[in-house]
């Protein structure tokens, strides 16, 4: 879960986003549905897809969004004011 919300945070909302929280909590979803739909078909093994799986990855999801969430408002609060000059140079 970490990893892909590392690699949707890193590809596509940090740029997309102006707020962090927003971005960083959109990647968190987009990684949970990804990851999510991954599984169910990979826990299937030969039959129906397997749908529990969305609720086998609900904790680690809320953990990374927790972890996400903290780490947009630092970010955001670092921004302040000035904007993200100062943060990103």
């Amino acid at each position: 879960m970490f990893l892909l919300w590392s690699l949707f945070e890193w590809a596509l909302f940090k740029r997309v986003f102006d707020d962090p929280i927003k971005g960083k909590l959109a990647s968190v979803v987009a990684a949970y549905l990804v990851g999510s739909s991954i599984a169910g078909f990979g826990k299937a093994d030969g039959g129906p897809y397997y749908w529990p799986a969305f609720f086998d990855y609900a904790i680690p999801a809320l953990i990374v969004g927790c972890f996400a969430y903290v780490s947009g408002k630092r970010l955001k609060e670092k921004m302040g004011a000035d904007g993200a000059r100062e943060v990103f140079e």
